[in-house]
C-alpha cells in the first residue's frame, strides 16, 4: 500500500504509545499536585484530544525523513543518468545504491521499489511514477525535481546537465534546511526540559519531604493553589511549543 505522507492518521500502534504515555503523565500528575493518582486518570484522558496535533508532529517527521532519504536519491539518479542510462534505469539502480545505507522498510527503499515495480508490470511511465510520488509526498524539493525531469522531457532539454545541476542545488537546500532544523531542535529540547522543571521539583520535594506539600492536597484552598499551578504549567508548555513551531 502506497503512504500518503499528507495524512496525520495515526496507527494502531502509534495511537496506543499515545495514550499510555498521556495516562502515565496524567497518573504522574495527579499524585504530584492532588496526592491521588487515580485523578490522573481523568487528566490523561482529558489529554486524549492532543492526539491530532502528535499526528501532525509525526507526520512532519515522516516527511523529514523521506526529505533526507530523498537526497541520497538526487545524487545516485544524476550519476546513472550522466552515463547515458533513462531516468527509469536510474531509479532501479539507485535500489542498490540506497540499499548500502538505508533498510527494507526504509520509505525512499519502499517508495523506489514501488515505483520499478509499476514501471515494469503495468507499464507506467517514469514520469507518471514520480509525479505520483512528488504529489503523495507533497515536498517542495521533490515537486522542483520532478518539474526539472518533466520540462527536460518535453522540450527535449539536456537532463544529465539539468539534473546534476538540480541535484546539487536541491542538496544543498536539504543540507541547509537539515541544520536549521537540528538548531532548531536542539532548542526545542531545552524548552521542554524548562517547562517540565516544575514537575521534578515537585516531585524532588515529594520524595524528600512528603509533608510540605500535604497542605495542597487536604486543604480547599490547597487544591485550587495546584489546580491554578497545573494549569499555568500546561498554559506555558502550549505557548513554548507555538513559539517551537517555527516554518522554514
Amino acid at each position: 500500500m502506497l503512504m500518503n505522507y499528507e495524512t496525520s492518521e495515526l496507527s494502531l500502534k502509534e495511537k496506543a504509545i499515545f495514550r499510555i504515555a498521556v495516562l502515565a503523565l496524567g497518573i504522574l500528575a495527579g499524585w504530584l499536585f492532588y496526592d491521588k493518582a487515580s485523578l490522573g486518570l481523568v487528566i490523561g484522558a482529558a489529554l486524549f484530544p492532543l492526539e491530532k496535533e502528535y499526528g501532525k508532529s509525526v507526520m512532519e517527521k515522516r516527511k523529514n525523513e523521506l526529505l533526507l532519504q530523498f537526497k541520497d536519491l538526487l545524487y545516485s539518479l544524476s550519476s546513472s543518468v550522466s552515463t547515458g542510462r533513462s531516468i527509469g534505469q536510474g531509479l532501479e539502480e539507485s535500489i542498490d545504491f540506497c540499499l548500502g545505507t538505508y533498510g527494507e522498510d526504509d520509505y525512499i527503499i519502499r517508495e523506489l521499489k514501488t515505483m520499478v515495480r509499476k514501471m515494469k508490470e503495468s507499464n507506467v511511465s517514469e514520469m507518471e511514477v514520480l509525479k505520483d510520488f512528488s504529489e503523495r509526498s507533497n515536498l517542495e524539493d521533490i515537486r522542483d525535481f520532478v518539474m526539472v525531469c518533466e520540462i527536460c522531457k518535453k522540450l527535449g532539454g539536456d537532463l544529465p546537465k539539468a539534473l546534476d545541476k538540480g541535484a546539487e542545488i536541491i542538496g544543498d537546500k536539504i543540507t541547509l534546511e537539515r541544520e536549521l532544523k537540528a538548531l532548531m531542535a536542539q532548542k526545542r529540547f531545552e524548552s521542554r526540559i524548562i517547562a517540565l522543571a516544575p514537575f521534578i521539583l515537585i516531585l524532588a520535594i515529594k520524595l524528600l519531604s512528603p509533608s510540605y506539600l500535604e497542605p495542597l492536597a487536604v486543604t480547599s484552598s490547597g487544591k485550587v493553589i495546584s489546580s491554578i499551578a497545573l494549569a499555568m504549567i500546561a498554559a506555558g508548555w502550549v505557548c513554548i511549543e507555538r513559539v517551537n513551531r517555527i516554518e522554514i
